[in-house]
């Protein structure tokens, strides 16, 4: 030890050299990467919650396209243009029924109204009475809905007084109706929506422990508030006017106001602006945690820089370049053992060391390569279970007008067919099913489409027969042609078209699937036919994750040798082809449902 403290030893002097420049070199380094880190912490976060406001808005967006569908749908009701034009009582009574088995099934409306041109008033419900000294005509959303002339109004939210009794703060919907025949105004509807879907969804789209959105009109009047009942009473207040002038910058930044960071978009829908809140503090917090990354990093790399130093001290002797060179076979991935080499103990000890290494390195590798694979599987396996909550409730809610239009066979046609996909999307659990199922589930889905759809699109099949019997991975059709129909239509004034077509070469089956819809930009094209990873291809715009997912899948299960691939024009259609193996009988757990 004396030795050593004196540097005596050639050993002692460049260990302790190199210890020096390394340690000032990693402190050095560590300052310098740690404010570039926090200057990138800072730009993610905010970026982040930009995007977050993004999806926020257009959550909001879809969930007003949803509301406004019913003033469309009461619009073309039949029994509703009778009654405006009649003033039938008996009409106005199934009306009203109509409306009160509507806000049974939909807790976020508050109340409907039906307002005909000669002051009569249907409402939501048969104890509803309006009050005496309250006239609608005089009301803003009123004037509004006339002014627009068979456009729908959103308004600002207020408090709606026309139920005696009942002073709910709302956000309203309104439409005029004009006849059928005449085009002309027959009456006005106006639905009422609460509160709780529109902050269920500020609430849900969040940065940090405190971060929290709002929502304000042109004006800067708030339309919602998570702390609304303080605002009104002035004792919170948010700094509008400087929120408000990011909406003159291109491309818009963001308003700090002391410890808050300000974000702002605008629902295409509605006219407002939501702003999204977040928090220094949420920030700061991440700092601390590189802070404490750095430091052990630091520690370690200095650690690691002892043990590098003492091996370039002994890199004259010829046990060490042997280890060295067993060392590299690490870069090629076979992991050779150094096993007894050496002529000194510490030679030896760091071979041991290097083994023990190489041997947890491979223990770790397999684990989590079993780990990663078992991962996938699962993630993939939830993902084709899902159903999506969108196309269900649209599904579901074409049944029940239906049904009140006294449509029976349309709602038994649609709700075989709704149960005829869910039957072979569970499939009990097994991931192989028979192409002639698979096929059924496809068309089990087009014809739920085609209903809703009516004249948007039409399908056709041309499947060769004789594979019928062989077997495929379940649900690889229908999110082809979900897309079809979903994006291919957008736009399109024509009836698209759309083929579906199976056959066998060879040892492999072939399925194409063509529509004559709007096609695909080449930029997204090309993401589609990349390697891209469906968490990496959220940035598409239109097309991607389902697809994506669809050729992960089968690539998992069948081999890289199959998959999706995409040949698209714009304005002029896609081809998608899908290729997998052609198997005679699914493997043991894997029968078909």
């Amino acid at each position: 030890m004396k030795k050593l403290f004196k540097f005596q030893t050639l050993s002692s002097r460049i260990y302790t050299l190199f210890t020096i420049v390394i340690f000032l070199t990693i402190f050095i380094m560590q300052i310098v990467s740690f404010r570039f880190t926090i200057s990138t912490i800072k730009s993610s976060t905010l970026n982040n919650n930009r995007a977050l406001l993004k999806q926020l808005v257009t959550q909001i967006d879809k969930y007003i396209i949803d509301m406004k569908h019913i003033a469309l749908m009461v619009n073309s009701d039949m029994d509703v243009q009778n009654y405006l034009i009649t003033n039938d009582p008996l009409l106005a009574k199934k009306i009203q029924e109509r409306f009160v088995s509507y806000l049974d099934v939909r807790d976020d409306i508050s109340s409907i109204f039906l307002f005909s041109n000669n002051g009569r008033v249907i409402t939501g419900k048969p104890g509803f009475k309006l009050n005496p000294w309250t006239n609608y005509r005089e009301k803003e959303w009123y004037k509004k809905t006339v002014a627009a002339k068979g456009r729908t109004v959103v308004s600002s939210s207020y408090v709606q007084n026309l139920i005696k009794g009942r002073y709910s703060w709302v956000v309203s919907l309104s439409r005029e109706i004009q006849s059928i025949e005449t085009n002309k105004k027959i009456g006005i509807i106006l639905v009422d929506l609460k509160f709780n879907k529109i902050k269920d969804l500020c609430k849900s789209l969040v940065i940090g422990e405190k971060g929290y959105n709002f929502i304000i009109d042109n004006k800067g009047n708030y339309v919602y508030h998570p702390t609304q009942q303080l605002v009104y009473s002035g004792i919170r207040s948010e700094p509008i006017k400087p929120i408000l002038a990011l909406l003159k910058e291109s491309p818009r930044t963001f308003y700090q106001d002391r410890e808050k960071y300000y974000m702002i978009d605008t629902s295409d829908q509605t006219g407002w602006h939501i702003v999204s809140v977040s928090y220094v503090s949420d920030i700061a917090a991440r700092w601390n945690y590189v802070q404490i990354i750095y430091s052990l990093l630091g520690f370690f790399l200095f650690f690691a820089s002892g043990l590098a130093t003492n091996a370039i001290s002994e890199s004259i002797t010829r046990p060490l370049r042997q280890l060295q060179e067993t060392m590299r076979s690490v870069d090629t991935g076979e992991f050779k053992k150094a096993g007894n080499i050496g002529e000194t103990e510490e030679i030896k000890e760091l071979a041991r060391e290097y083994d023990t290494m190489v041997t947890r390195i491979e223990e770790l590798m397999a684990a989590n390569i079993r780990e990663q694979e078992q991962k996938r599987k699962s993630d993939l396996k939830a993902l084709q279970a899902q159903i999506n909550p969108h196309f269900l409730y649209n599904t579901l809610d074409s049944i029940i007008w239906m049904a009140e239009m006294g449509e029976n066979s349309e709602v038994v046609k649609m709700t075989s067919a709704l149960s005829k996909l869910f039957r072979i999307s569970i499939s009990k659990g097994k991931e192989l099913i028979s192409i002639k199922d698979e096929l059924s589930h496809v068309e089990s889905y087009l014809v739920i489409q085609k209903m809703r759809y009516r004249d948007k699109f039409n399908y056709s099949f041309d499947i060769d027969q004789s594979i019928l019997n062989l077997h495929t991975l379940k649900i690889i059709l229908q999110p082809i042609v979900e897309n079809s129909i979903y994006h291919g239509t957008k736009e399109i004034e024509h009836t698209v078209h759309i083929a579906i077509e199976g056959k066998r070469i060879r040892e492999s089956v072939i399925f194409t699937i063509t529509d004559n819809g709007r096609g695909i930009e080449p930029e997204e094209l090309k993401l589609l036919n990349s390697n891209e990873t469906p968490e990496e291809i959220q940035k598409l715009k239109h097309h991607g994750v389902g697809v994506k997912n669809v050729n992960e899948r089968i690539k998992l299960y069948f081999g890289p040798e199959y998959g999706v691939t995409f040949e698209s024009k714009v304005g002029e259609g896609t081809r998608v082809t899908i290729k997998i193996p052609a198997i005679q009988t699914p493997s043991e757990g894997e029968q078909e449902i």
